[in-house]
């Protein structure tokens, strides 16, 4: 065992510590906001945060956070609520699509009845209550009863006249009574009755304030009911229940949440929290004053054991206060981009770019452009931006800078962002009226749709609804515009700069793609010349390793295979002559054109040449380099992909991991294919490294120039494996050629090119 040990520290300091807190081949992680939280939730020890997409878990004795989502053994996104049993230590998540999980001692039993159920009208949980070992869910067409012991449905109430559906908001437990919440009034009946689910049961309170009224919200606290009522979308008043009939108003106001313990109830009326006692005496009030430094903005509060209270923040992820009787704050969050709004993302060393903007007119997303480096995301500030830019669409490194990004915005221009920081931001004032609004009547709009950098460090934008719609800044500052020939009448937003001829490549809401020599010429490509299924909308267009042009349509893919004839016909604003041409696709013998049933969002290239193709409704595909073959298809339902409305795909050129963001958030999948080196790598990597016992996965080896031929070898010399780099990595089962796994011991990769030269080594330790 000393030996082996010894072997470890040697490797390490030969090989280095490489793909620091990197994910295995083949797995998932997930990139979801945190920033806003809508419940907290204290379960003895630990404190759970309810975020849009998944949950985080602080343990308050170790100080550690993790993340629960439909990567981390969650079923499901979009959490409509969270409720936590100290009984039987079970945490209950059900989601807006009416999927339930169970989460007890950390494994996860899925309830998908409800789900699966077809329901006419609303089938929603909206809030979850124990009692006696049973989750009562309050539905929208009644109660589900589950018995979490059994981990199954018990029963199903409706108690709708004659066992009709009826919206039950929320449930209660008194001593005497189980009381449900409606959008007209509240009903009980006697906890003894055996017969809950028969709705003559149940008694309708007609004569009461609460009579007729929405109903949102019930407590039992000292043995008295609270009811919290809905009069408009900012006034809520609880109640408080007096006996028989009786109810009186307790506060009125915007009040967000009402949480209980033993000993207190917390209110949450988003600029503060009220903590009262057991005769429901204020106790204490905590405010903005209390921080010293930003709103409270509280969604929900509640108190743990220790009595600390704990804030959902709609826009500070978790704040705690562990003495809300003082100043002095904590914050806490999990690393993540400030929101899950997804317009573009671009590749960026071993990470993503994330531009969160809209192209719609009424819709303004700030400008949280957040970046992905070293497994942590940085945000920046929209609020804080320069002249308040809103919907980023775009967003890449400045070639002459590489300390600053340019973002562009679909409403004032373009964005210089420093350190974190909006510095600048290019309009007319500063461009020489290159860049220009767009204004009709009193509405104003300079449209920077996208942005692309040529070999020369000059940076090309669009400048939609304008005359010049191509836009320039020379890498010594300068800008200038181009004339576009009134070719161009509708938005354009994407634009790609290819790398064999510096053509400038353009596109938007219309069904051409335009092209510009970015001097005189300019041409547009139709995209219907050529091909055998005609599509109507082209929505994306990447170039290949090969210098092959991918267009994803309405209809599937189409590829131009020479960009060489672009402005054969003169480039005088005519159209050119190219072709867009299908790939016939077979699969069990049926030949059709590649996809052409899926409206394709968006392609991304890896270091192997494949095509990682986004869809409208049909998640991801991967397919080979000439696209004839699928090697990959990822949905909502076979992976962790959060949604199958797939909005941008981006490839880190360093690792292989593609970030795929959806109209539900970001998530990433580790690839095996990784950008080749020109030359042969000074240092070839492996992950893992050592390769421990436990380990049963693939190995990941890169560096490598492209599609490299890999030998590994035992220490005599003798070749146990070989295998062929995808782009510049390649992956090693740690077995033989004879499919048997290696012995304990270091083992050697030697590659070399196509031509056997520019050979590479590397040491890989195995211990079994």
């Amino acid at each position: 065992m000393k030996r082996i040990g010894s072997l470890i520290i040697l490797l390490s300091t030969i090989c280095g510590i490489v793909f620091s807190q990197n994910i295995g081949l083949g797995k998932w992680r997930s990139h979801f906001s945190y920033d806003k939280l809508y419940k907290v939730i204290p379960a003895d020890n630990y404190i759970y945060a309810q975020g849009g997409l998944g949950l985080f878990c602080y343990d308050d004795d170790e100080k550690t956070v993790s993340k629960h989502s439909k990567i981390e053994g969650l079923n499901d996104v979009d959490i409509k609520t969270v409720a936590y049993d100290t009984e039987t230590k079970c945490l209950a998540i059900a989601y807006k699509n009416s999927n339930i999980d169970l989460m007890i001692n950390d494994v996860v039993y899925n309830i998908s009845d409800i789900k699966r159920k077809e329901i006419s009208g609303d089938k929603a949980i909206y809030n979850i209550s124990f009692d006696n070992k049973k989750a009562y869910l309050a539905c929208g067409f009644g109660i589900v009863v589950i018995d979490i012991t059994r981990k199954e449905i018990f029963d199903v109430y409706y108690l709708g006249p004659n066992g009709t559906y009826i919206k039950i908001n929320d449930i209660a437990f008194t001593s005497n009574s189980i009381v449900v919440a409606t959008d007209d009034g509240v009903m009980h009946i006697d906890r003894q009755n055996p017969f809950p689910n028969i709705a003559d049961n149940w008694t309708r309170d007609t004569i009461s304030v609460l009579a007729h009224q929405q109903v949102c919200d019930l407590h039992v606290f000292n043995n008295k009911l609270l009811a919290t009522t809905h009069q408009g979308i900012d006034s809520c008043t609880i109640y408080t229940h007096e006996g028989d009939d009786h109810y009186m108003p307790w506060i009125i106001g915007n009040i967000k949440s009402v949480e209980s313990t033993n000993n207190e109830v917390i209110v949450s009326a988003y600029d503060r929290v009220m903590i009262y006692d057991r005769n429901l005496q204020l106790k204490a009030e905590v405010k903005e004053s209390n921080t010293s430094w930003f709103s409270m903005a509280a969604m929900h509060a509640a108190l743990d054991r220790q009595n600390k209270l704990w804030i959902a923040h709609e826009w500070a992820g978790m704040v705690i206060f562990r003495d809300y009787t003082k100043k002095g704050i904590e914050t806490l969050k999990p690393s993540g981009p400030r929101s899950d709004d997804i317009y573009n993302l671009s590749p960026y060393g071993n990470g993503v770019i994330l531009s969160p903007g809209s192209r719609r007119g009424d819709y303004f997303v700030e400008a949280n452009v957040a970046t992905y480096q070293n497994n942590e995301w940085t945000n920046l500030d929209g609020s804080q931006c320069k002249d308040t830019s809103w919907n980023i669409l775009d967003v890449i490194i400045d070639p002459t800078n590489n300390n600053r990004m340019l973002a562009t915005s679909w409403r004032n221009g373009v964005m210089v962002i420093e350190n974190n920081k909006a510095i600048d931001l290019y309009n007319e004032e500063n461009t020489s009226n290159a860049l220009s609004a767009y204004t009709e009547g009193n509405y104003r709009s300079l449209r920077v749709g996208a942005c692309a950098a040529d070999e020369y460090k000059n940076v090309w934008f669009t400048n939609s609804l304008k005359e010049n719609g191509l836009v320039v800044r020379r890498n010594d500052g300068s800008w200038q515009a181009f004339n576009t020939r009134n070719m161009v009448t509708d938005e354009i937003f994407r634009i790609l700069v290819d790398s064999i001829y510096n053509y400038k490549w353009f596109y938007g809401e219309g069904n051409r793609i335009y092209v510009h020599d970015g001097e005189d010429r300019m041409a547009y490509i139709n995209p219907n010349n050529g091909s055998k299924l005609e599509t109507s909308k082209v929505n994306c267009i990447v170039q290949d390793h090969t210098n092959e042009l991918w267009i994803g349509t309405d209809k599937g893919i189409k590829v131009i295979y020479n960009t060489s004839s672009a402005f054969k016909n003169g480039g005088n604003g005519e159209m050119s002559p190219i072709t867009c041409n299908n790939i016939l696709y077979s699969e069990n013998d049926i030949v059709e054109y590649l996809l052409a049933y899926e409206s394709v969002s968006c392609i991304a290239v890896d270091g192997a040449n494949r095509k990682w193709i986004g869809t409208a409704s049909g998640g991801v595909f991967l397919v080979s380099e000439n696209g004839l073959e699928q090697l990959q298809h990822f949905s909502e339902n076979n992976s962790p992909l959060p949604s199958n409305k797939i909005v941008s795909i981006a490839i880190s050129p360093e690792t292989g991991e593609v970030f795929i963001g959806t109209d539900k958030g970001l998530v990433s999948y580790k690839g095996t294919a990784t950008y080749a080196t020109s030359q042969p790598s000074q240092e070839i990597y492996a992950f893992p490294n050592p390769v421990r016992p436990e380990y049963n996965g693939n190995i990941a080896i890169k560096g490598f120039t492209r599609n490299a031929i890999v030998h590994i070898t035992d220490a005599s010399g003798k070749v146990v494996y070989s295998t062929q780099a995808h782009g510049g990595q390649a992956i090693w089962n740690g077995k033989t050629n004879q499919g048997i796994r290696v012995a304990t011991g270091v083992y050697y990769v030697f590659a070399s090119d196509q031509n056997g030269k520019n050979t590479s080594v590397a040491k890989i330790l195995f211990v079994n």
